[in-house]
């Protein structure tokens, strides 16, 4: 980008130019970290699946991650706007994420681009725990660093092809996958497209409600330009038209199949391009990022999930984000290693989320309330329209700047860390919002009269964190490392803005029955205009643990115990409301511990991964009752995966692949009073793949291959409950061709 390179170029241009390091400047595309030691020297729980992991197990999107990295639990539900995150106890389904995403070291502001499809990477690593002080906002949970195919890889060009079905789907289609990447010079372009008929039947409409077609692409270019100065770009383009929400209600106990009438899918375009630059002397080295991200994407949805014309919601969002980033390090002592940055970005997101009530709702919502409280010999109220639009703009502006710092001493045996960040977080609200609607009071009124109500206002806020982060590892040995953490994080507070129909509506009936000079007996309004703000969640985590490594074997483990301040929530208010807003529990808990081990004798290779979570309400009253001691709903208090593969050479040329995989989780809590619960479940997934010349690979896989049924969502709309269903047996066969040799 023009401008990304202006800026990072006059930093570089403002140092004075000095000798070369001894440190090659091909080593600086490596790493997408900010850690200033490798982690296997740094006091962090962290697991890193590398390229040909990713491949055997079929990783090529964020859910597939979950349990393969202890704690990680990434529901694969609703759409690609639906990028629901849970760690070590922390999440929620809306607004900000608990866990930051990295893209070969550019941050990803926006939570609706998290489910993207991913090509050509070399590896995925996710840090664990609060990493605030690097990292900043919204890496409570953690932070997911991926790092793309580099030109200094060498890797091989390539295409490959996957296709299968869900045959125990109720209308199974084609799935298919095909990528492409190649290198040339400083070049690496990738490209995929991936399509899917659909896994989950709409019994309504008598078609699957969520096919699917997306298309993502990323250029990465790379290029020392001198002996001191390394450069990259990284260019990224998502596109996918795609239905979804494939939500059934649940009936005497089941979940039925979903069955409603009206319109639902999401569209999305996005673009995030990202300029780094590393200056690097003898006495410092100099890295800066500049992105620019665009999103542009549109969503409709029947938000009553049933054969009725009762609502339905739009939301259409055109957002653009610009971030910057400088990190100067000091590299003249062996013993310190200092590191100082400098944060910044801005985000503005104009949001356009209309509710349109139909007849059916507006005789449920409106007209039967109203007509209760009006006497039948008076007469009663009626409104002529079929549909009654509430229409809702919103322009959102965030802005954040942070500075900080962490020191690293090497001291013997000893690796100490202090850090601290201080971090301001600013936002601003501007909604501009409308209900309109015809009425008539019978047998008074002879012809309709429209009604117009409108609601506007403007609500701000600021923030200022402290950030700290003091950490201990002990090498005891060439082999043993021990550690401890004290850190703290937190992700941003926001804006209520799908509540807003539930504001307008009650709005509306009361100007309504203003305008007749009739009092309207309704329950107390639980929601208005402070209820579009929550704060912003803190957590402190308190960890110690230790790591092996000796030839093939891997092992370690960690105990932590998290505190956390203003939780953030997903509510529902009382009786058919129509909204939902995120509200904070005062405060909650999170206990748990994580293990991973991994072995590869010869031609074997052993890994597991389990983590144990009791993540529980510490004090939270929502108004109507006391949750105290409660778990935390959609938190899996267990997460398991075992993974073992085995490399038969058949012939000099020939190599068959075998894998298989057991992944679990849960028990879940699915509402806060804990009277209704998913039980643990186990996946068993498996992948068999033909290696021939080194040029052809033939692969058979599959996916839930004993059709484990389970829910990995639960919500409420209207005071009906709904639950989605995890993915069915899925069979996929692909080949892959490497257009050279190694």
């Amino acid at each position: 980008m023009i401008l990304n390179a202006f800026i990072l170029s006059a930093i570089v241009l403002a140092s004075e130019p000095v000798k070369p390091a001894i440190d090659t400047l091909q080593e600086s595309h490596v790493t997408a970290l900010k850690e200033a030691l490798p982690l296997s020297r740094t006091a962090v729980s962290a697991t890193t699946l590398r390229q040909e992991v990713l491949n055997q197990t079929g990783t090529y999107r964020p859910q597939a991650l979950s349990a393969q990295m202890p704690g990680l639990y990434i529901p694969d539900y609703g759409a690609s706007l639906t990028s629901t995150i849970y760690l070590r106890g922390l999440g929620s389904r809306m607004e900000n994420p608990v866990m930051g995403l990295y893209i070969d070291g550019i941050p990803i502001l926006d939570k609706n681009t998290y489910d993207m499809d991913w090509e050509a990477l070399r590896s995925a690593t996710l840090l664990r725990g609060p990493q605030g002080t690097l990292y900043g906002r919204n890496a409570m949970g953690g932070v997911l660093a991926l790092s793309s195919l580099s030109p200094f890889d060498y890797a091989r060009p390539v295409v490959s092809l996957e296709a299968g079905v869900a045959p125990t789907a109720t209308k199974p289609g084609l799935i298919l996958r095909a990528s492409a990447h190649y290198t040339t010079g400083a070049n690496v372009f990738s490209l995929t497209y991936r399509h899917s008929d659909g896994f989950f039947y709409n019994a309504y409409k008598e078609t699957n409600c969520d096919p699917y077609d997306g298309l993502s692409a990323r250029w990465k270019w790379e290029k020392p330009a001198s002996e001191n100065l390394f450069l990259s770009n990284v260019l990224m383009l998502g596109l996918n038209q795609e239905g979804g929400f494939a939500y059934g209600q649940v009936a005497d106990g089941k979940r039925q199949d979903p069955a409603y009438n009206d319109e639902a899918g999401y569209k999305r375009l996005s673009l995030i391009d990202g300029f780094r630059v590393r200056y690097r002397s003898d006495k410092y080295t100099l890295d800066a990022t500049t992105s620019l991200q665009l999103l542009s994407d549109d969503m409709h949805m029947d938000q009553d999930y049933m054969p009725v014309s009762i609502f339905t919601l739009e939301q259409r969002q055109r957002s653009a984000a610009f971030t910057a980033e400088a990190i100067l390090r000091n590299i003249v002592s062996d013993n310190w290693h200092p590191s100082t940055g400098l944060f910044a970005f801005y985000k503005f997101n104009n949001l356009f989320a209309p509710v349109t009530f139909k007849r059916d709702g507006i005789q449920a919502l409106m007209l039967d309330n109203a007509n209760k409280n009006i006497p039948k010999d008076i007469g009663y109220l009626e409104i002529g329209d079929n549909t009654m639009p509430v229409n809702s703009d919103f322009l959102i502006g965030t802005w954040n700047v942070a500075l900080f710092h962490e020191s690293v001493f090497e001291l013997d045996k000893w690796i100490l860390t202090a850090g601290l960040r201080l971090d301001y977080e600013g936002a601003r609200m501007d909604y501009d919002c409308m209900a309109r609607l015809h009425y008539r009071f019978v047998p008074t009124m002879t012809a309709d009269k429209p009604l117009d109500v409108p609601y506007k206002g403007a609500v701000n806020h600021g923030k200022v964190v402290l950030l700290p982060k003091v950490s201990a590892l002990y090498e005891a040995s060439d082999h043993f490392k021990f550690f401890g953490t004290v850190s703290k994080g937190y992700r941003a507070g926001g804006f209520n803005t799908q509540i807003f129909s539930d504001i307008l509506q009650n709005i509306t009936m009361t100007a309504l029955m203003k305008d007749l000079g009739v009092y309207l007996d309704r329950p107390a309004v639980s929601v208005g205009a402070g209820n579009t703000e929550y704060a912003p969640e803190e957590a402190w985590n308190f960890e110690t643990g230790f790591r092996y490594h000796k030839g093939d074997f891997k092992a370690s483990a960690a105990l932590y115990a998290l505190t956390v301040k203003n939780q953030q929530l997903t509510a529902f208010p009382p009786g058919k409301s129509t909204g939902r807003m995120m509200v904070n529990a005062a405060r909650s808990r999170s206990l748990g511990a994580e293990a991973e081990l991994s072995w590869t004798p010869g031609n074997w290779n052993f890994s597991a991964t389990y983590s144990f979570t009791d993540a529980r309400f510490v004090s939270y009253n929502d108004g109507n009752e006391t949750y105290d001691g409660n778990r935390i709903p959609y938190v899996p208090a267990h997460t398991l995966h075992i993974n073992a593969g085995y490399d038969w050479k058949l012939t000099s040329s020939t190599t068959l692949k075998l894998n298989t995989s057991l992944q679990g989780t849960g028990p879940f809590a699915w509402n806060e009073a804990n009277t209704l619960e998913e039980p643990f479940t186990l996946r068993w997934n498996a992948r068999a793949a033909l290696e021939v010349s080194r040029k052809w690979e033939i692969s058979l896989r599959g996916e839930n291959l004993m059709n484990t049924s389970s829910n990995v969502f639960y919500f409420k709309s209207m005071g009906n409950e709904f639950l989605a269903a995890g993915k069915p047996l899925t069979l996929m066969a692909g080949i892959t061709y490497y257009l050279t040799n190694i």
